[in-house]
């Protein structure tokens, strides 16, 4: 009977973890037994097995999710997000490897750290030193949301299958990335530094709607890894907290200096460019933008930066002819004088066909110009619907999958009574609606309302019924594939 007791004894004392592990006394004395598969379950093992399934999630999940046409028309990749999910393959192996045989020294906490570190600055590495990712981000988001307001401001109208006395809204470009700006002393004041992280770190609106779930998956992982290490060092676990973060915060306070003063050099060179383009110095403002803009990329996309350097280098007899006829399409742009400036944004497209700054600009006037036909250029009953299609489709080519010129020709082609196409590129936007992190549900409403009219239309009234229901209740939603049957 003791004898069972101890057994018993030994078998709670291993599922609790409590090593070594004894025998039953012999001739007065216990023996220690070597038990060695058991301690494979141990809590601290598990837990870095549990950050390398997140890690290797943070793997096989994507980073960023953008539509492949427009990656490719703007020839942009998503270098950077592979880039992430390498590191994300080289922490999931060392955590599996640590879980398994490695020792959990000091090193490996430190690299971990660093690790975090590099991750949570994935925004920066985008807004920043991709510009033409950002700018599809941003651009994107704009577009939904300018598409969901329209919605929301006239949805009486829409709802009707006769729109011709809808008025469509239109459209404005993004005048520039390089939205972390100095604009007045203000910013020095510590109320107004939350756009460094917002605006400078890129932690903003426009890069979480097209964050993909391989970001977060290896955040997760890398915090429930330094979880585990500090989980084995029991009661050291606090002391250990302490000192790595002695030796990690003053270099960690470094990097994020650096990256700080790089973003605010910028800006105050180009606050003296004004000075010297104010002074008349025209040859030195070309000089040093066509650096600026290399060691800065985001004013790649500045629309007043590009101005200045374009009208400098014409002064200093310098002209670039691109930049030229992109400052007269912006003369012309901002006259609404809409058909002379998609003369000239094209002239400039043709000489750089990946410039998206160019290629938003163009996009945009030939949108108003449908804008314009669509609410009768000069009278309210003066609907030139077929002119209208025609210039929203010629955007769609120049910028695929633009939220808004999709918008605006599944609308145009239901008042124009071609309910099939209608239907046909309202599947389109919900294509687009698969990107984001958070779906535009206004838009989603009324693309399933477009199908359920279609439809009707064909005699397929049990569908109609279906794709109803699914534009008034997203509990009913299919998922794209199943909208498209």
């Amino acid at each position: 009977m003791n004898n069972l007791l101890h057994y018993l004894n030994t078998i709670l004392s291993i599922l609790a973890g409590r090593l070594p592990v004894t025998e039953p006394l012999i001739n007065g004395q216990s023996q220690v037994k070597k038990v060695v598969w058991y301690n494979w379950f141990e809590r601290t093992r598990l837990t870095f097995l549990v950050a390398a399934f997140a890690l290797f999630l943070g793997v096989k999940s994507p980073w960023y999710s953008l539509p492949d046409e427009a990656l490719k028309t703007f020839d942009t990749n998503l270098i950077i997000a592979n880039l992430g999910r390498a590191i994300a393959l080289l922490f999931a192996l060392l955590t599996g490897a640590i879980a398994l045989w490695f020792s959990r020294s000091r090193a490996a906490r430190m690299l971990f750290w660093s690790g975090l570190f590099v991750v949570l600055l994935f925004p920066y590495f985008i807004t920043t030193w991709s510009p033409t990712m950002a700018f599809l981000s941003a651009a994107y988001y704009k577009q939904g949301v300018e598409a969901t307001h329209h919605v929301q401001r006239n949805f009486p109208k829409i709802q009707s299958q006769w729109k011709q006395n809808i008025t469509l809204s239109q459209p404005e470009p993004i005048k520039s990335i390089a939205s972390f700006s100095i604009k007045d002393s203000r910013f020095f004041q510590m109320s107004s530094w939350d756009l460094i992280w917002v605006e400078g770190f890129g932690y903003s609106n426009n890069f979480f709607a097209y964050i993909g779930r391989g970001w977060s998956a290896t955040v997760a992982g890398l915090v429930i890894g330094l979880m585990a290490f500090y989980l084995g060092l029991a009661e050291r676990s606090f002391n250990a907290l302490i000192s790595d973060m002695s030796r990690f915060l003053p270099w960690a306070g470094v990097a994020i200096a650096l990256v700080v003063v790089s973003m605010l050099l910028p800006n105050f060179i180009d606050r003296h460019l004004d000075t010297l383009y104010a002074q008349g110095q025209y040859r030195p403002v070309v000089t040093i933008s066509k650096i600026l803009k290399t060691c800065y990329p985001p004013l790649q996309g500045d629309t007043e930066f590009l101005r200045r350097e374009a009208e400098a280098g014409f002064y200093a007899n310098q002209p670039d002819p691109t930049a030229i006829e992109f400052v007269k399409g912006l003369e012309s742009y901002r006259r609404k004088d809409f058909i002379r400036a998609e003369e000239y944004f094209q002239n400039a497209l043709a000489t750089q066909p990946h410039n998206f700054l160019v290629r938003e600009y163009l996009t945009t006037s030939i949108l108003n110009q449908g804008v314009t036909y669509f609410n009768g250029a000069n009278s309210p009953t003066n609907h030139q619907t077929g002119l209208a299609i025609e210039r929203f489709e010629r955007a769609l080519q120049i910028f695929p999958a633009h939220i808004e010129a999709l918008y605006d020709l599944m609308l145009a082609r239901a008042a124009n009574g071609e309910f099939d196409l209608s239907a046909s590129v309202a599947r389109q936007i919900i294509e687009t609606q698969e990107y984001p992190q958070q779906s535009n549900l206004a838009l989603l409403g009324q693309a399933y309302l477009h199908n359920s009219w279609a439809s009707y239309h064909d005699g397929n009234i049990e569908k109609a019924w279906e794709q109803y229901r699914q534009s008034i209740d997203n509990k009913a939603w299919k998922d794209s594939g199943e909208a498209q049957e």
